[in-house]
C-alpha cells in the first residue's frame, strides 16, 4: 500500500480502477472464451451425422408413416438393422367417396361381418340427402370404426377398417412394406447388410420380412392369422 500510495504521490496515477479494468478485461475474455467453445462444440455436434438406429427410423417413417416405428436395432459389428413398426395397409381400409357428415344409419359396427361393396358409412351430403359415403372393398370383419356420428369427413378419408377373409392381397402388401423399408434403409447406410423388418398390427408381428444387400428379392414369413 506504502509503494502504490508512493506511485500515486509521483505520477498522479491510482492503481485501483487499472486494476479493477484489468480484471474486468479477464472476466469478460474468460466469459467471451467459454462461449465460443461452447459454441464451436455446439456446431460441431450438428454437423455430426445422427447416429444409425435414428436413421433407419426416419427412413421408415418417411415411408410408412410419423410415429409407426415401435423399435430399431443396430449391430454395426454384424451389418444389421432389426426394425418394428405398425402397418400401415393392414387391416385395409374403407375410404369415403365423397364429403359429407357421417349419420348413424349404416355405420358399421366393429366385429360386424360385411361383404364386398356392402355399405360401411353414410352422409348427409350439403343438399342434406342421406347417401351412401363408403363400401367394402373386401369381405370380412370389421376391425375398427374410424369415425363418428356429426363428424364432417372429407373425401378419400379412411372411415372403417376390415380384416379381409382373403389374406392374398394383404400378405402382399405387407411384403411390399418391408421391401421398402430394407431398400430405404441400405441407401443410406452403405455399411450394413442386412434388413429385418416385423410388421405389427394390434401388437402381433404379422409378417417378418428379410432382405440382404445384392439380393433382389426379399424373404417373408406370416403370422398364422395369414396363412
Amino acid at each position: 500500500m506504502a509503494k502504490s500510495g508512493k506511485l500515486v504521490r509521483k505520477t498522479g496515477v491510482s492503481l485501483g480502477p487499472i486494476l479493477i479494468y484489468v480484471a474486468a478485461v479477464v472476466v469478460v475474455s474468460a466469459g467471451l472464451y467459454a462461449w465460443d467453445s461452447a459454441y464451436r462444440r455446439r456446431e460441431e455436434e450438428a454437423r455430426k451425422p445422427p447416429p444409425p438406429d435414428v436413421i433407419a427410423k426416419n427412413l421408415v417413417e418417411n415411408i410408412i408413416g410419423r410415429g409407426t416405428v415401435k423399435d430399431v436395432k443396430v449391430n454395426e459389428a454384424a451389418g444389421t438393422v432389426d426394425v418394428t413398426f405398425e402397418s400401415a395397409t393392414y387391416p385395409p381400409a374403407a375410404r369415403a367417396t365423397m364429403d359429407g357428415e357421417v349419420v348413424p344409419q349404416g355405420l358399421a359396427k366393429v366385429g360386424t361381418r360385411v361383404r364386398k361393396g356392402a355399405a360401411v358409412a353414410s352422409v348427409k351430403a350439403s343438399d342434406g340427402k342421406i347417401v351412401v359415403a363408403a363400401t367394402a372393398d373386401y369381405t370380412g370383419a370389421v376391425a375398427q370404426v374410424l369415425v363418428k356420428p356429426g363428424d364432417k369427413i372429407e373425401k378419400d378419408r379412411a372411415v372403417v377398417t376390415i380384416v379381409p377373409d382373403d389374406k392374398t392381397e394383404a400378405k402382399q402388401n405387407l411384403e411390399t412394406e418391408g421391401l421398402l423399408a430394407w431398400q430405404a434403409i441400405l441407401s443410406q447406410l452403405n455399411t450394413m447388410k442386412t434388413v429385418t423388418s416385423k410388421i405389427t398390427y394390434d401388437n402381433v408381428v404379422l409378417a417378418t420380412v428379410v432382405g440382404s444387400r445384392g439380393q433382389k428379392a426379399v424373404s417373408s414369413t406370416f403370422h398364422e392369422s395369414l396363412k
